[in-house]
């Protein structure tokens, strides 16, 4: 049994790994260098991602989510050499429009092809040493190149919840950090209060409201540890933060209690020096009704909204490892096999499985519990189909002898949002100071992406040109 398997299932048991495993001491310790690689890779990865979305070289799905898991594969093989389990942590997705979750091909013939107005999320996760980078960007679909340059941003709905989801991660960044200051304020307190999973909540309700949309289900904010970064097979203990609720919940309710919620968050913990965050908001545009809206809460799209694609087949899944049966089918223990020696703890494409009859194999497994699939999933409302967006980013409150303290932002701070412009603000003053330039006075390192060597983008490409020959 791996390392990552024997976390994940002293977590399954109510138990804790070793803070020493987990606690980040300063930028240069030993764990925050694998955090740093594994942010720096995302973050170089998605931003050629975008680039070459919006240079129009990359439009099928399909080709944008296996270059995607190339390049992650490849570009962790450079560096610790020492370490066996590291790679792929989220299978690259392109989830495009009203579609929020899960959405990576099979079959390049009847991918999505992206079109120009197409709001396309992309997520993406990587993983040394099961330290893990989480991101996913949000896009308009619009071409830059000279002949077809932007001459006026995006307005609408389209730039309403793109504004909000933006700047509500910008905000809970701002709002983590204050945790780290020690001159003038208490430490955890933002004001006179304090910071915690309630005061997350409210900010990012806050901002929602200001830009008329709603918070989708599956938005938190939480902390993370070595492998554990949110995975829905795991009963994890210990989970700081606050949660809009899952996705993972089959009867679409709003009652947590009719669910299998496998994760009890502790709103009310504050977050401390050493931690590692992760910042994950969807938001959509609303003109429904109140029928809509969560039971409690008015500002987020209830669960009944939620709806998987009726045409497409789950392509990830989870190995659940609190289950373990013995498989009479050859290609199930086969793929059984193979997840347990090279998958690890996360998420999976069914592509990336070389045992002969896979497919068959994973359709058994799941049949059986032992996987669980990643539906892809959509949000529906009437009148008129919502539109999506979504920003995830992992961070570092890192202690500092310099500053007092550091936030480290692994992704999404070397990214330039696309050109919209929304007639809604915000007017909240502590909201404000959390986004002004000063960021409340926090230290904020962005990890910045790097510029992919030639021999890697070209292997990528030229996987891309026999896929068109297949």
């Amino acid at each position: 049994m791996s390392e990552a398997q024997e976390v994940m299932m002293l977590d399954n048991q109510s138990q804790q790994e070793p803070d020493a495993k987990n606690f980040v001491a300063s930028v240069d310790a030993p764990i925050s260098l694998k955090y740093i690689e594994a942010g720096r890779i995302a973050q170089s990865v998605l931003k050629l991602l975008a680039t070459q979305i919006t240079e129009q070289r990359l439009s099928n799905v399909y080709d944008i989510c296996r270059t995607g898991d190339l390049l992650i594969e490849q570009e962790c093989g450079k560096i610790f050499k020492n370490v066996e389990e590291k790679g792929v942590a989220n299978p690259t997705c392109v989830d495009v429009n009203n579609c929020i979750w899960g959405y990576s091909p099979m079959e390049r013939d009847n991918a999505y092809v992206l079109a120009n107005g197409d709001v396309a999320k992309i997520s993406l996760g990587v993983h040394i040493d099961g330290y893990t980078s989480l991101a996913t960007h949000t896009m308009v679909v619009l071409p830059t190149v000279p002949v077809l340059e932007q001459t006026e941003p995006t307005t609408g709905p389209v730039a309403d919840v793109t504004c909000a989801t933006h700047l509500a991660v910008e905000a809970v960044v701002s709002l983590l950090g204050t945790v780290l200051l020690r001159a003038d304020t208490p430490s955890g307190f933002f004001g006179d209060r304090e910071v915690n999973g309630l005061r997350i909540k409210e900010v990012v309700e806050t901002i929602a409201k200001s830009f008329k949309v709603k918070i989708l289900p599956g938005s938190q904010v939480r902390r993370v540890k070595r492998f554990l970064v949110g995975q829905e097979t795991v009963h994890e203990v210990d989970v700081k933060g606050y949660s809009w609720g899952a996705l993972s919940i089959e009867d679409a309710t709003d009652d947590p209690e009719e669910g299998d919620l496998k994760k009890i968050v502790n709103s009310e913990a504050a977050p401390e020096a050493g931690e590692s965050w992760v910042i994950d908001l969807a938001m959509c545009s609303f003109s429904g009704v109140q029928a809509d809206l969560h039971a409690s809460n008015s500002q987020q799209i209830s669960r009944r909204c939620i709806k998987p694609h009726r045409a497409l087949k789950p392509t990830i899944f989870i190995r659940d490892y609190s289950k373990s049966l013995s498989m009479k089918l050859k290609s199930a223990r086969g793929v059984l096999t193979e997840i347990d020696n090279r998958k690890s703890v996360f998420p999976f494409h069914l592509s990336a499985l070389e045992t002969e009859g896979a497919p068959l194999g994973v359709a058994a497994l799941v049949k059986m519990g032992i996987l669980a699939p990643t539906t892809v999933l959509t949000v529906q409302g009437a009148p008129g189909t919502p539109v999506s967006s979504r920003t995830r980013t992992t961070i570092l409150l890192t202690p500092s002898v310099k500053y007092g303290g550091e936030v480290v932002r692994l992704t999404g701070g070397d990214i330039t949002p696309s050109w919209v412009h929304s007639d809604l603000e915000i007017t909240d003053a502590e909201i404000l100071t959390l986004l002004d330039t000063k960021r409340a006075g926090i230290h904020l390192r962005n990890i910045a992406a790097v510029e992919l060597s030639a021999p890697i983008v070209a292997a990528a490409e030229e996987t891309e040109s026999a896929m068109e020959v297949e």
